[in-house]
C-alpha cells in the first residue's frame, strides 16, 4: 500500500435538519480495496456524491492525491482521475454497450468542439483510440458479443459490468463502486469479486459500498462503518465484526 490517495477531513453535508454526513474523516491508501458499510440511510451514497462532485459538502476537505477537490464539478473530478458507478444503474438505455463505454472516456479527450466540427486529424485519432479502448474493455468484461446491443437489452448482470467498464474508460486512479453486487446471484457475485481484484491488481484503488458482507469481507483490506452519517468504526474485517457498536447498529447478534 502507498500513501493516501483519498483523505476525507471533517466533511459534513446536511439536507435541512438531517445530517447525512456529519464531521466525517477517513483515509484510503493507494492500492487498497476499501469498504464502506452501514445500514440504509447511513450516508454512504451521499459520501460518494460528495467525493465525485455530484453534491458539494457544507464543510470539510476532500483531498484526492493531495489536492482539495471539495466542491469541484463532477466532470473536473472525472478528469482528475476519479470514476464511479451508481447504486441505481445510470446507463444510456438506447445507446449500444460500445457507445456507453465510449462516453465514459470522453472526460479524457482533448479534441475541441472546433476539432469535432471540422473532423480534424486530432479528433479522428481520439475517436479511434476511444473505440479501441471501448472494445478492449468490453472484451475484458465478457461483453464483446453484446457491443452493438442497446444497454437496456442486456441482462442485469451485464448492465452492472457495463457500468463498471464505462467508469474504467476514463482511466481513473480511484474507482468508487456503489453496491456493485446488488441484485446479483451467487455466480455473479463470485465473478464480481474476481473482477474487482483484477481491477485493483492492474493499479486502480477501489472504494466500494456494499451490503453483502461476504463480498466485503473477502475483498476489502480495510472497512469503515457509517451510521447516521457518523463513522462508528474502522479496521480490518475481524476488527469490524467484533466491534460492539457495529454489531448493535448493523450486523446484529447471532440470535437476532
Amino acid at each position: 500500500m502507498g500513501a493516501p490517495i483519498l483523505e476525507i477531513r471533517g466533511v459534513s453535508k446536511r439536507f435541512g435538519k438531517l445530517a447525512a454526513v456529519d464531521d466525517l474523516s477517513l483515509s484510503v491508501q493507494t492500492g487498497a480495496i476499501f469498504g464502506i458499510i452501514g445500514p440504509n440511510g447511513a450516508g454512504k451514497s451521499t459520501l460518494f456524491n460528495l467525493v465525485s462532485g455530484v453534491s458539494r459538502p457544507d464543510s470539510g476537505e476532500i483531498l484526492f492525491d493531495g489536492v482539495d477537490v471539495a466542491g469541484w464539478h463532477s466532470d473536473a473530478i472525472a478528469r482528475a482521475g476519479i470514476g464511479r458507478t451508481f447504486q441505481n444503474l445510470r446507463l444510456f438505455g438506447y445507446l449500444s454497450a460500445r457507445e456507453n463505454v465510449m462516453i465514459g472516456g470522453h472526460a479524457r479527450l482533448k479534441a475541441t468542439l472546433f476539432d469535432s466540427l471540422l473532423n480534424t486529424p486530432r479528433a479522428r485519432r481520439e475517436e479511434r483510440a476511444a473505440l479501441s479502448r471501448a472494445d478492449e474493455l468490453l472484451a475484458r468484461f465478457d461483453l464483446a458479443a453484446d457491443a452493438d446491443r442497446f444497454a437496456r437489452n442486456l441482462p442485469y448482470g451485464g448492465q452492472r459490468r457495463l457500468e463498471i467498464a464505462r467508469a474504467l474508460a476514463g482511466q481513473p486512479q480511484l474507482l468508487l463502486l456503489d453496491e456493485p453486487a446488488a441484485g446479483a446471484n451467487a455466480a455473479e457475485k463470485r465473478a464480481l469479486v474476481d473482477l474487482v481484484r483484477a481491477i485493483n491488481a492492474a493499479g486502480t484503488t477501489v472504494v466500494l459500498i456494499e451490503h453483502d458482507m461476504g463480498v466485503v469481507m473477502e475483498l476489502c483490506h480495510r472497512i469503515a462503518v457509517l451510521d447516521y452519517g457518523v463513522k462508528i468504526a474502522e479496521g480490518d474485517g475481524a476488527e469490524v465484526r467484533a466491534n460492539p457498536r457495529v454489531i448493535e447498529a448493523y450486523l446484529g447478534t447471532p440470535d437476532a
